[in-house]
């Protein structure tokens, strides 16, 4: 009986040892990984990248198991201190950075690195692919939603620009340009004018660029580089502006001067010079005039195809006043216009009556009879 008991004792004590051999969880296993385990990277730069850590709550040691030669060890780094171990809370992850530095003549071409994350006897391994090649673009952009614009001489353009730090950590960019010479370029964020701004890993900061265009610049097509550098990323953005040229007239007299005399009724001519001070071809320019009432005015030509920029050309106006105008001062505007650009000019008229006229003459004649008889009767005699 007693040896029963025993038996059925010894088989519960079993079955009861493998249930709760059962219920008891099973120990997660140790997760090492990245979500870019293959970068792209110029020699010399710097890579910083992000490792997650998962798995039961412990402390996890770090480590490199496969380096290329003459490659320095990359750090870990964790609240941006170097680090060797990780602890890992029960049911969370953590992340650490890596920071390896590309040798600067580092061989174009495909490296691997193989991390390894341990704690106790478990090992868990991560490798990394790097590509080496001269012409990577680093892990940062400028964007704008129109590069090309068409431009004005003298004017300044605003171009909204979208700088984006593809990278893990944060970066300071340096801004700079290369613009034409006389040409200027200004980078501004929330009105402030600036020459550096800190982005955030995998973050983005709008730049306002002001791009200036001279007043002399020829028409055209220019292109205008800007560019963001960090210690490990750069960036390139050309903007494109088409300079139409500048079109402006100017309207004058040969010598200055805006005023004449007129006889009332009688066709008075003037010269007049059309300079084009602008930078492109001015073409189609024609002339008109704002008169007192019953005045009339005539342009010879009537019109001009074209006039480079810095030609200029003369034209004759015939200005006729009311033949009953009263003798004064009158104002009389003429104008010289094309569908881009035009002058205007104000010339003070003094007008004269024909009758004064005839008084005038009168008077010289009078003045030149009266002067040669006191000459005749002074030395007719001797």
């Amino acid at each position: 009986m007693l040896h029963r008991i025993l038996r059925w004792g010894t088989a519960l004590a079993a079955v009861a040892l493998l249930l709760l051999t059962a219920a008891a969880p099973a120990e997660a296993a140790l997760s090492f990984s990245t979500r870019y385990p293959g970068i792209v990277i110029k020699p010399g730069e710097t890579l910083s990248l992000t490792l997650n850590l998962s798995g039961d709550s412990g402390v996890v040691d770090l480590s490199v198991r496969d380096l290329p030669e003459g490659w320095e060890p990359p750090q870990f780094r964790g609240s941006g201190y170097p680090v060797n171990q990780v602890y890992v809370a029960p049911g969370s992850s953590e992340t650490v950075t890596l920071s390896l530095k590309v040798p600067d003549r580092a061989p174009e071409g495909t490296y691997r690195i193989v991390l390894a994350a341990s704690r106790g006897g478990e090992v868990a391994e991560l490798p990394l692919n790097i590509t080496v090649a001269a012409g990577a673009t680093g892990r940062a952009s400028l964007k704008t939603d129109f590069p090309s614009i068409q431009a004005q001489a003298g004017t300044t353009y605003s171009f909204q620009v979208t700088l984006r730090n593809e990278g893990e950590v944060e970066e300071t960019f340096n801004l700079s340009a290369a613009p034409p010479e006389g040409w200027e370029v200004l980078f501004r964020v929330s009105g402030k004018q600036v020459g550096s701004i800190p982005v955030a890993g995998n973050g983005a900061q709008t730049l306002d660029v002001s791009v200036s265009v001279p007043e002399e610049v020829e028409a055209g097509t220019y292109t205008v580089p800007i560019f963001a550098r960090s210690g490990s990323a750069e960036a390139r953005l050309d903007l494109t502006l088409e300079v139409l040229g500048k079109y402006a007239l100017d309207l004058t007299t040969p010598d200055g001067r805006l005023s004449f005399d007129a006889v009332a009724g009688r066709k008075n001519g003037v010269t007049l010079e059309v300079k084009n001070t602008g930078t492109a071809p001015i073409t189609g320019i024609t002339f008109s005039s704002t008169l007192p009432p019953n005045w009339t005015a005539t342009f010879n030509p009537e019109t001009i195809d074209q006039l480079a920029p810095g030609e200029s050309r003369q034209v004759t106006v015939e200005v006729t006043p009311n033949s009953k105008a009263l003798a004064g001062d009158y104002l009389v505007t003429l104008r010289a216009r094309s569908d881009r650009a035009g002058d205007s000019a104000e010339f003070r008229v003094a007008v004269q009556t024909p009758t004064l006229w005839g008084l005038v003459g009168i008077g010289v004649l009078a003045v030149v009879g009266g002067g040669l008889y006191w000459v005749f009767r002074t030395f007719g005699r001797r």
